[in-house]
Order: C-alpha cells, then sequence, then structure tokens
C-alpha cells in the first residue's frame, strides 16, 4: 500500500481551473535559457528529463495543469487506487495518475468527471508530480496536491472519449526485468505495450517473483527476461502459467517497482484476456449475490457453451443435497458466470463450488481439468451476522469474528448487507443494519466505491480484526441498493460503552456489543478540554461522572471545530470505535456534539430520565419496565442474536408515565422460542436503550 507523509503545499493556483490555468505563471526555479515554461505539460514533459529536447520536466513535488490523454488501464485494488493515462504511441507518452482511496471505475462525487470513468475516456488531470516508491527507482505518477492518499484533491476531468492509442511493439530486450540492464524500461514506464512471441516462462518463484507474477524470455531462450506482473492491474489475480508454457504474445502497461528484494521493470497485465496462451481459464472469485445465487469471476474470458453449462459446477454440500440449477454469463463474451443454487446449508456456513471442463474464450477446447475450487460463506448475511463472536475464541478472552482469519489475517469470502452511516477519511466508511441491532455495525475498509450514509449496500469482501475491531476490507462487489434509513443512536452508559471485557457467557452488555453503532452519550461531563480540532474527554453518568470515555477525533473529521469546554454537560453521538486497546466514541461532525452548558444537571422532561429494566433475568418470563417523561411515540421490541425481531411487546403512541410489558417466550405466531440470549430495545422518539436478557426454558 503506499504511504506518504502530508505535505504543505502551495495548492491555490491548482485550484484555479478554465482560462487561469491556460495562462499560469512559470513556476519552476531560474534555468537554462531554453527553460520556459508553465504549470500546462504534457506526459512527454514530465517522463522525459530535463534538456534542451524536453525542456520542461518538473521537479519532484511540482504542481502540473491540465495534464491530457486517454485511460489505457485501471489499477483497481484498494486502497491504492490510480489508472493510467498516454497521448501518443511512442516512448515517453504514459503515466500513472494515482488517486489513492478514490476509485475512479465507480462512482466519485467529489470529482468534476463523477467517476465512473472507463478505458478510452480522455481526460485532463491536475495534480502533483511524484515518484513512488522513492524518487531513484520508481514510476512517475501524477496524484494530489497533498501527497496524501486518504483524500481526493486531485482533479480529474472528462473530456471526451476515443478508442486507445496503437499499441506499440517491444522486445524482451528493450523491457529487461533488471532494472540497470533495460536499455528502453524508463522510455515505455506508464505506456500500453506488446511483446510479439513465440515466448516462453522461464520462471514462477524465487527472487523477485510474488504469486501471480512470472518470468518469460524468448524461444528459443536468451540472456534477456521479462517479468510479468498477473496481480496489480487485475481484479481478479491472472495466476502464472506453468514453466515452459508458450505465450503468443503479451499485452501491458510498463511499470519500475520493488518487490521480494528486486527492483525492476516489469510489464502489467489488466486481466487474463492479455495474455494470448492456449490453457484454460483460471475461477479466480466466487461469492453469493443472493441467498440462492452465486458470481462466479474467472481471470480471462471463457468459452459460453461449456461456461453455461451447469453440469460443469458443484458444490461442497452436494453430498448433502445442494444443487446447481443453472449457468448464466452475464455478458457474452466475459468473463463472470452466474450460478442459480439451491442449497441445504443455512446463511453463514462455509461453502466453496468447483468448476471443470470449462474452456476459455479464446481456446474452447483448453478446459480446466483437475477441478478448480473457490470457497464462501453461503448466503447473504446482517452485520450482525458477521460481527456474532466465535464461540472458539470466547474462553481464550478474544471476543473476534468468527469469519476472521486467525490475528489479523482476512477470513473466507462473503456478503452482507447493511446501511452506510458514516465516512471518516478517504478509504474508511462504517456501517449498521438498517434495524439498528446489537453487534450490527462494522467498519469497512477501501471499499472500490465509496459508501454514503444513509444509503443500503450489499457489499462482498472478506473480514479481518484489525487492531481488534471487525473490519471488511478487499472488496469486490459495492453496490447501491438506494435510500434507507440510519437507525436512531444507541443510548448507553458511559460503563457499558467503554467495557473491554471479554463476556464469555453472553449474558451482559459491553462495548463489543455497540463496537461500529451509532452510540449515544447523554449528559456527561466534559473533563479535559483540548485544543481546536483535538480529541478530549468525557465522564458519567450524570451526578457522580465516576465513568469516562475518550470522544475522539477520528480521522479529523473535527479539525477546526472547537470543543466544548471543561465542566460543560454535553450529549455526543458517534460510532463507537475501538483502537488501542479501548472504545472510543467518534462524532461523524460537530453537530453530534450538543453542549447543554456549564455544570448542568439532567433536567425533568429530558430524554436522560427515561428508564427501561429487565427482571427477573434468567427467566423463563421476564417483566419489562419503562418510564418515558413525556409524550411520544414508543416501540419495544425482543430480537435475537441475528437482529431478528421475534416479538414486539408494545407499538404506539405512549403519554408520560411508567409501563411493564411480560414476555414468556412466545414468538409473534405464538410459538415457544428456544432458550439463550435475546435483546429487549427500547425505542422512545429518536431515542433507542438496549438490554440483554436470557430466556429459560
Amino acid at each position: 500500500m503506499k504511504k506518504f507523509a502530508t505535505q504543505v503545499l502551495a495548492v491555490a493556483a491548482l485550484l484555479v481551473l478554465g482560462a487561469t490555468m491556460a495562462s499560469a505563471a512559470n513556476k519552476y526555479p531560474p534555468g537554462p535559457s531554453y527553460r520556459s515554461c508553465t504549470d500546462s505539460l504534457t506526459i512527454y514533459s514530465i517522463e522525459q528529463t530535463d534538456t534542451t529536447l524536453a525542456p520542461c520536466h518538473p521537479a519532484l513535488l511540482d504542481t502540473v495543469l491540465g495534464v491530457r490523454g486517454v485511460i489505457v488501464g485501471f489499477d483497481p485494488r484498494g486502497s491504492a487506487y490510480g489508472f493510467y493515462i498516454q497521448n501518443g504511441t511512442g516512448p515517453w507518452t504514459g503515466i500513472d495518475i494515482f488517486t489513492g482511496a478514490s476509485n475512479y471505475l465507480s462512482s466519485v462525487p467529489s470529482s468534476p468527471s463523477g467517476g465512473n470513468l472507463v478505458l478510452g475516456d480522455s481526460v485532463a488531470v491536475y495534480g502533483t508530480t511524484q515518484e513512488f516508491p522513492d524518487n531513484v527507482n520508481g514510476t512517475t505518477e501524477i496524484e494530489g496536491p497533498d501527497v496524501n492518499q486518504s483524500t481526493n484533491d486531485i482533479i480529474i476531468r472528462k473530456v471526451g472519449h476515443t478508442s486507445l492509442p496503437p499499441v506499440a511493439s517491444v522486445s524482451v530486450h528493450n523491457l529487461s526485468w533488471i532494472a540497470a540492464t533495460s536499455p528502453q524500461g524508463e522510455a515505455w514506464e506508464g505506456c500500453l505495450v506488446k511483446i510479439i512471441g513465440p515466448l516462453k516462462v522461464a520462471r514462477i518463484s524465487g527472487t523477485g517473483i510474488l504469486s501471480s507474477n512470472y518470468l518469460v524470455t524468448t524461444v528459443p531462450p536468451s540472456a534477456d527476461s521479462v517479468l510479468v506482473d498477473g496481480f496489480t492491474l487485475t481484479s481478479v489475480a491472472a495466476s502464472a502459467p506453468s514453466v515452459g508454457t508458450v505465450i503468443d504474445s503479451i499485452y501491458g502497461i510498463v511499470n519500475e517497482n520493488t518487490q521480494a528484494g528486486a527492483t525492476s521493470y516489469r510489464i502489467q497485465i489488466r486481466g487474463g484476456n492479455d495474455v494470448y496462451v492456449a490453457v484454460p481459464p483460471t475461477l479466480g472469485d466466487a461469492y453469493p449475490i443472493e441467498d440462492n445465487k452465486l458470481r462466479l469471476i474467472f481471470d480471462r474470458d471463457v468459452d459460453p457453451t461449456t461456461a453455461q453449462d451447469a453440469a460443469n459446477y458443484t458444490l461442497a454440500s452436494g453430498i448433502d443435497g445442494s444443487t446447481v440449477d443453472s449457468a448464466v454469463m452475464e455478458t457474452i463474451p466475459g468473463s463472470v458466470v452466474d450460478l442459480n443454487i439451491t442449497s441445504v446449508r443455512t446463511d453463514g456456513d462455509f461453502e466453496s463450488v468447483t468448476a471443470t471442463g470449462i474452456g476459455a474464450a479464446s481456446c474452447p477446447a483448453c478446459v480446466i481439468s483437475p477441478g478448480q475450487t473457490r470457497s464462501f460463506v453461503n448466503g447473504v448475511l446482517t452485520i450482525a451476522e458477521v460481527q456474532q463472536p466465535d464461540p472458539a475464541n470466547l474462553p481464550l478472552f478474544d471476543d473476534r469474528s468468527r469469519f476472521a482469519g486467525a490475528g489479523a489475517l482476512t477470513g473466507t469470502r462473503l456478503t452482507f448487507r447493511g446501511i452506510g452511516i458514516a465516512p471518516y477519511g478517504g478509504s474508511l466508511y462504517y456501517m449498521m443494519d438498517e434495524n439498528g441491532q446489537q453487534r450490527g455495525g462494522m467498519s469497512v475498509f477501501g471499499p472500490t466505491a465509496p459508501i454514503l450514509p444513509g444509503h443500503r449496500y450489499e457489499i462482498a469482501g472478506v473480514v479481518q480484526e484489525f487492531g481488534g475491531e471487525t473490519e471488511a476490507l478487499n472488496t469486490v462487489l459495492v453496490t447501491d441498493e438506494g435510500i434507507g434509513t440510519i437507525p436512531a443512536p444507541n443510548v448507553q452508559p458511559v460503563a457499558v460503552l467503554k467495557d473491554t471485557t471479554t463476556d464469555m457467557t453472553q449474558t451482559h452488555l459491553t462495548g463489543e456489543d455497540f463496537e461500529g453503532m451509532l452510540v449515544k452519550i447523554s449528559y456527561v461531563r466534559v473533563t479535559e478540554q483540548r485544543a481546536v480540532g483535538l480529541s478530549w474527554f468525557a465522564a458519567g453518568p450524570n451526578g457522580t461522572f465516576s465513568d469516562t470515555i475518550l470522544v475522539s477525533n477520528f480521522n479529523g473529521v473535527l479539525n477546526g471545530v472547537t470543543p466544548p469546554d471543561s465542566a460543560h454537560t454535553v450529549d455526543v453521538t458517534g460510532v463507537l470505535h475501538f483502537a488501542a486497546g479501548t472504545f472510543r466514541v467518534c462524532p461523524r461532525n460537530a453537530s453530534d456534539i450538543v453542549d447543554h452548558g456549564l455544570n448542568v444537571g439532567v433536567t425533568p422532561g429530558s430524554i436522560g430520565a427515561i428508564s427501561f429494566a429487565i427482571s427477573p433475568n434468567p427467566a423463563r418470563t421476564s417483566k419489562i419496565a419503562f418510564a418515558i417523561p413525556k409524550h411520544s411515540q414508543v416501540s419495544l421490541g425482543v430480537f435475537d442474536l441475528q437482529g431478528r425481531q421475534v416479538a414486539q411487546l408494545a407499538n404506539g403512541s405512549f403519554a408520560a408515565g411508567t409501563y411493564s410489558r411480560e414476555w414468556s417466550g412466545l414468538d409473534a405466531s405464538g410459538n415457544r422460542v428456544h432458550s439463550g440470549v435475546y435483546f429487549y430495545r427500547l425505542k422512545v422518539g429518536s431515542e433507542t436503550r438496549v438490554l440483554r436478557g436470557v430466556l429459560l426454558q
């Protein structure tokens, strides 16, 4: 992942568009007489060294305005997104546009182009020059002026659409993977090129070779070889052919980088279709898009006849009766196949699909054999189902999702639905189940499209425990399903939200139950007031102020906001985030902090006067008592661990007063539910309270 220190640059000129750009004053320092340059430069000037042939080569971190080119390839890997543009066919005509946390393959609402760019779009770019990973052995880039991958300050304008430039042919010798011996590697950097074979795969492992990368040489073999990168520019990694495989030709974009201990040039393929070779396709990914529908992604276009034969696919649970009923390609030609299945597995079970006998579009007789298998989690899950603790780890004092890998590793591919509630910076977003159920919140890092607050999404990715917080990442599907309703913040005492104790019996409320969710602490006292834009502490409950929690300026969302003074009484709403071993409340903006004034207590009729209790607990029949201070709309429901409502005990308009209800374990249909842990959720107006109870049968 690309990481850069934030640098303070003069960027005012970058934001002045139109005619101002065309007449920008000379920015560069005094130099040779031939060096008289404005900020509006060509790719040739940026890539070439500063000579009489290219007199306007900018220094590192110089601003460049209105650099134009045609998009020839995308870097789809989060959260180091980017794309390449080219404005000719010869050397020195291509360059990398690094967009960091913003994926211009998808919607980018804050950009003048709006995102959703495609190959062949002609764009004008306004940004800053950079050399990654250093100023000696790296790739020339244009990125945002603050040189920070999490912000989207680069300006990209779409000016038209055209065909891709003719692809230049280069030799293995010219792109020798050893940087010091490559005669033309630097000149072709950032350009879409082709190498005409025959070529032969020489090595698929060892020094300088990572997964999905391999070296090719000429036929017959020569002293030169080229590194083929089958990972960086592909949404599905292209598997390396076996050693000795003959390749007819390779297309790709030239890049210089350091990996596995070697600095080298390489040709980055944009997908399996860029390699012309008589080999079968590779099943790269599989995940549910509905409870009985799977999406399979191959590394190259597949043969429609064999790919749409349901008999070529099997489920691991087929031994128990699951079936693949049909197979349909999304487009022809294409590499995506949707399977309609009938599964005996329940949502959340681990499952796998195997593909065999499927040919490549370019070689229908080159079929997958033996079968290729990809694992996934069955069904489309709720966030609460993802967040449920792994029972095997609770005795180890580790409350973690069973879908995460060991330690900080990622788990098996899964799909879930939720609603966006808050962005923090350019690459971290939080989502919740729309019903506001406990454990129904989670962060999503580096999604392929921004997650807008108030929009429902279906997301396929993997899960890890990042610093102790459950987080989804490596998304391969982010589908905006329209406008929804952000759940009301869950009001809880500071003591509950700050509690990091592992609840091995799952009978008590702790911070884990609200991790990643919108929460609210009411009538707490500011105990330490800091400078503008910094974090501060709040204490509660009102009257004793014995429990303290951090109110965090998470990823700078409160920059410029003056916190309330010490001893002021406040309400704070925000996402409950876990980091550095503690829970903290992270407001989304200044309006999430309500200042009641100096030393203000809970006043009659305030929301702080709501009471809510269950007794006995555990019990076969529990009595739920609640009191409200004023006439309000009230809803009281019982929910299971998966966030499904099993019973509704109250719903309507209630006058101020005290009320009670009983629940003896019957669901809405009058059927008796199983013993176990249930959540009692009380909603009073826009406020929510939750208690946990244990039902005995």
